[in-house]
């Protein structure tokens, strides 16, 4: 297996334990995290991606990634998986998620998530109300904004 199907793999495996020090051996000095679901939060640089990747983790207990597909072309590996979140009210839902990782110098350069925020969403509705889900995407929405993680438009 190529080091960059490495790189991306323990990437997409391990997020969930990312420190900002990991974050900045990680990614390029200038890398660029796009998630394509939520309204496409675009953010820049090793401590805004570790910023905006913490905001989905303390949305969350935890993630379980099972790794489906990985393909490689040249410098761009793609990964498909289904990372199932165990949400802090007790439930829990897979989400197929698809990464486009472009690796540069053995670092990740750019990282565009693909994954549908509805079947997160409809998930938390299941709990003892709809409002819980409503809390958890305010108070996710405030976060950002707060830490300044986004970031629009991405130059490249």
């Amino acid at each position: 297996m190529s080091n960059n199907k490495e790189v991306a793999k323990r990437c997409v495996l391990s997020w969930f334990e990312l420190t900002p020090e990991i974050a900045r051996e990680w990614f390029t000095e200038d890398a660029v995290y796009e998630s394509r679901s939520d309204q496409g939060v675009s953010v820049k640089g090793p401590d805004e991606i570790y910023t905006i990747l913490d905001v989905y983790r303390n949305m969350v207990d935890h993630f379980e990634t099972k790794l489906l597909n990985v393909a490689e072309d040249d410098n761009v590996v793609l990964l498909e998986r289904d990372e199932k979140a165990y949400l802090k009210n007790g439930n829990s839902v897979t989400v197929p998620v698809m990464s486009s990782m472009l690796i540069r110098n053995g670092k990740i350069a750019i990282w565009r998530d693909y994954w549908d925020l509805a079947i997160l969403m409809k998930h938390m509705l299941d709990g003892p109300t709809g409002q819980q889900a409503t809390d958890t995407w305010e108070h996710y929405q405030d976060n950002v904004k707060q830490r300044g993680a986004l970031v629009k438009p991405i130059d490249y």
